[in-house]
């Protein structure tokens, strides 16, 4: 396996430990140059860098978590720390298990959705993690389908 595959499954597949100094954030968006604008759970926002070894590799998107590394010595940027890890569904799902995940009650508010159903949503966990705002949800009501059948008879005469 060459060294960049290895790196890029190593990146997926190992769950980051949390060290000491080290928290979660939630990626809030991209500023340019490798450098995203994070928030942590207690509402804190910095901007941190993406490190070489992650670049070209991990995708990082608004909505992502990473881990932090705080910056050792405060430069004159506004820059105050690296992406130390990238998060997955499979890393997030371990955290909550172990308990240590503070971002349990953000989870819900940040997914946005169209309906109210709590059937739905007490579903998958897998659902709660990533929503693809790009796309809207068209949902099809009854009333709006009958109308369309009406509409297509008439259409018909």
């Amino acid at each position: 396996m060459s060294r960049r595959k290895q790196a890029t499954t190593d990146i997926i597949t190992d769950i980051p430990e949390l060290e000491e100094g080290q928290r979660f954030a939630r990626v809030l968006g991209s500023r340019g140059k490798n450098i995203h604008e994070v928030q942590f759970s207690d509402g804190e926002d910095i901007l941190v860098n993406l490190p070489p070894k992650f670049r070209s590799l991990v995708w990082v998107k608004r909505g992502s978590y990473v881990i932090i590394e705080p910056a050792e010595e405060v430069d004159k940027t506004k820059v105050s720390g690296d992406i130390a890890a990238v998060l997955f569904p499979d890393h997030i799902k371990k955290y909550k298990q172990e308990g240590i995940w503070p971002f349990e009650d953000q989870l819900a508010k940040s997914n946005i959705r169209g309906n109210d159903d709590d059937e739905e949503e007490s579903g998958s966990d897998d659902d709660d993690l990533f929503v693809n705002n790009n796309r809207p949800v068209i949902e099809e009501t009854e009333s709006e389908s009958e109308s369309d059948e009406e509409s297509d008879e008439e259409e018909e005469k």
